[in-house]
């Protein structure tokens, strides 16, 4: 390891505005026990709702060739590792809904109608799969129709007609569920399976602006015991989500509610957002997977800088965004808002300009995780006795370990690695800072259940195991 530490030093530590010479220990331990086990993981995703992925394929300006190398940017496993697509499931007649004249009552006709792009959703997901084949597709509605709800619009909020506190003149709710279903079976008809269907986002806001429906956890459990058995009928292996909540807190309120309502076991994956609160401890989800399926700075500039003056979107943040979800929280995946998007904000991981595209320091957070820590791996203990240094850890479905560890401080750490339940006798480390993307740094051979490494001052360093 002796090129590793002198690499380090010197293209790290050399070029920091903080470096300078410390006159306490800058020395760390970490412990992995990989005979403790957590939660499996699902992966790292991006979306191209409200017709934002168009502008991935070619409606600014980009040339096919560009679409490609973007798109596999994302998803290709050396690269951005992402394995997660969120799907909107369009509501309103221009947002290219299944489902374009809505009908009077719950009777019908229902006339729905595929055309193959979805808002060129199909597109992402058909060139995603390209790149891995074990893309997570999740369909996600904003709202339903506006003929079934309160408010006959799918603007504006309102209930789903049918649920406690709606007082509609018709029962909507088996309406809404075949409507979500027949959605997954349209990307069925194209070899595509739906894993996950959800019929809310941020159920607990009113926008009025755009696609929304409000519900709580009692409202919530009226629509799902309709919804989970016509699902799992149509499709015993996909899951059904509940219920995108603007934070982790409101997301919990909403758990809580359903479990008094008597619907626990009418969801499999609890879906939430992280824009009104942070992940602090396990979710109230009765042992089920919890997956954040959206959120982004969206206040701030397009931003590309790794680690410069702590803005919400920069790369280092976001590692520790992801680090606290998945050890505090036991998050299984963690999804970013765009993917891509011919913007001059921070709400996608790449910036789309014409022909051109400029990829943000976000992604490589990401792909620190999840190039090494592919879907199916399973969380298992880690440990640091360093307060600024953030350490989780991996087992893949094959044996490797993946060992993402982050220095938060302003200085090196000389870290020894304790290694239990593993026998793996290679490694290789990548070094992502403002410097390096998930660069190969060091590769060397493991003699017994301990090794060294020195951790750069404000960096992320994935050590892979085989």
């Amino acid at each position: 390891m002796e090129r590793a530490f002198k690499y380090l030093l010197a293209t790290s530590v050399g070029v920091s505005a903080w470096s300078y010479n410390q006159n306490f220990d800058n020395t760390a331990t970490i412990d992995i026990n990989a005979r403790q086990k957590y939660q499996e993981m699902i992966g790292g995703g991006c979306s191209g709702a409200f017709g934002v992925a168009c502008q991935q394929f070619g409606s600014v300006g980009l040339s096919e060739a560009n679409q490609e190398r973007v798109t596999q940017i994302l998803f290709d496993e050396n690269i951005g590792g992402l394995s997660i697509v969120r799907n909107d499931i369009g509501s309103g007649a221009d947002t290219d809904t299944i489902l374009p004249e809505c009908p009077t009552t719950p009777d019908g006709p229902f006339n729905y109608v595929w055309d193959r792009s979805d808002n060129c959703q199909f597109d992402l997901v058909q060139t995603a799969l390209k790149y891995n084949p074990d893309i997570y597709v999740y369909a996600d509605a904003w709202s339903a129709p506006g003929c079934m709800k309160t408010v006959g619009t799918d603007i504006n909020g309102g209930l789903l007609c049918g649920v406690r506190g709606s007082n509609c003149t018709h029962d909507w709710r088996q309406a809404y569920a075949n409507y979500l279903v027949q959605y997954a079976k349209f990307y069925k008809q194209e070899g595509i399976d739906i894993s996950l269907l959800g019929a809310w986002n941020e159920p607990d806001f009113n926008p009025v602006t755009y696609s929304s429906m409000e519900s709580d956890g009692f409202q919530a459990k009226d629509f799902l015991e309709v919804l989970y058995p016509i699902a799992k009928k149509a499709f015993p292996d996909m899951d059904v989500s509940c219920c995108d909540g603007t934070g982790a807190r409101q997301e919990r309120n909403l758990l809580y509610e359903l479990e008094k309502a008597g619907g626990e076991e009418l969801f499999d994956v609890a879906t939430w957002h992280n824009y009104q609160s942070n992940p602090e401890r396990p979710f109230n989800a009765g042992g089920k997977r919890n997956l954040m399926t959206e959120w982004a700075d969206g206040s701030g500039p397009w931003n590309t800088t790794w680690d410069f003056s702590g803005q919400l979107a920069e790369g280092l943040q976001w590692a520790l965004y992801m680090h606290n979800a998945f050890v505090n929280s036991d998050t299984s995946g963690y999804t970013h808002w765009y993917c891509a998007q011919n913007t001059t904000g921070d709400n996608a991981l790449i910036r789309l300009d014409g022909d051109s595209y400029e990829v943000s320091s976000r992604l490589w957070a990401f792909a620190s995780y999840f190039r090494f820590a592919r879907p199916g791996s399973v969380r298992i203990d880690a440990a640091s006795d360093v307060e600024t240094l953030y350490v989780s850890a991996y087992e893949n479905k094959n044996g490797t370990v993946a060992i993402p560890v982050i220095n938060a401080a302003h200085f090196p750490f000389d870290v020894t690695v304790n290694l239990a339940g593993t026998d793996l006798k290679k490694a290789r480390a990548y070094l992502t800072d403002g410097q390096h993307n998930v660069t190969l740094v060091d590769q060397f051979s493991l003699h017994g259940t301990t090794f060294k490494a020195l951790i750069a001052p404000r960096a992320m360093m994935t050590f892979f195991l085989e």
